[in-house]
């Protein structure tokens, strides 16, 4: 999740829709005073920053996994404190509503089939977790499912000032940096990637009842975007 004042931008970072190699290369690219929330995969990098308070508890909540799961991350002990997945309603508490009236919110959503494909593949292959086979993951495990609606909805209002698709997100990408003035390059980081899978076709892993689970989950990211099964947005 960022969060740049230089930029005038907030990016809520949705699942499986490579949100952490386009926080890779925003990075670099924003101001000292400018949010961006920690990842495994970016610690040490000096990108990480302003996404804790700067008092011995925050520092602390930073660094300690054990404190973390004793303190929820709302908790007023903490004052501000943003993280990777975070919730667009929490985000506009925290920040104000001058700020997020007047800043480009945005964030991507995928096509919630092939994303709980990609999830499941990335529990499985990825964390080397042990998981059920596919249909048992879905129908038994839904609320582990990736349902990203919850951090840019409030409510049935969509809180972004547009979700775009992750389908071709490197054009969309380059365009939203043209328009914010950002200069990138063109080079996207690779995050967070190599997860192999069993079958090519996202469509194989689901048979009418795995697929009526996904729909029902997903309700309302489908009736935004107009996904449907064989297909992304339009």
């Amino acid at each position: 999740m960022i969060i740049s004042h230089r930029y005038k931008f907030i990016f809520i970072k949705t699942h499986k829709t490579a949100g952490s190699s386009m926080e890779m290369a925003l990075g670099p690219l924003c101001a000292p005073e400018d949010i961006i929330t920690s990842m495994e995969t970016n610690e040490g990098t000096g990108i990480p920053r302003n996404y804790h308070a700067d008092t011995l508890i925050g520092r602390t909540y930073a660094k300690s996994r054990l404190f973390r799961k004793c303190i929820d991350r709302r908790s007023p002990l903490l004052g501000a404190w943003y993280w990777e997945h975070m919730p667009a309603t929490r985000v506009r508490e925290l920040i104000g509503e001058d700020i997020w009236n007047s800043y480009y919110k945005f964030c991507f959503e995928r096509n919630p089939w092939e994303k709980v494909v990609s999830y499941y593949n990335w529990k499985k292959y990825g964390q080397e977790k042990e998981t059920p086979p596919f249909k048992e993951y879905v129908l038994t495990k839904s609320h582990r499912l990736p349902r990203d609606g919850d951090l840019y909805f409030d409510g049935d209002t969509c809180l972004m000032d547009e979700v775009h698709d992750y389908k071709g997100f490197l054009t969309t990408f380059a365009s939203i940096c043209e328009k914010l003035g950002i200069p990138y390059d063109g080079v996207m980081p690779r995050e967070k990637t190599g997860v192999s899978q069993e079958k090519s076709d996202y469509r194989d892993y689901y048979d009418e009842e795995t697929k009526a689970k996904v729909a029902e989950w997903f309700s309302r990211e489908i009736r935004h975007m107009d996904y449907t099964f064989d297909r992304s947005a339009k």
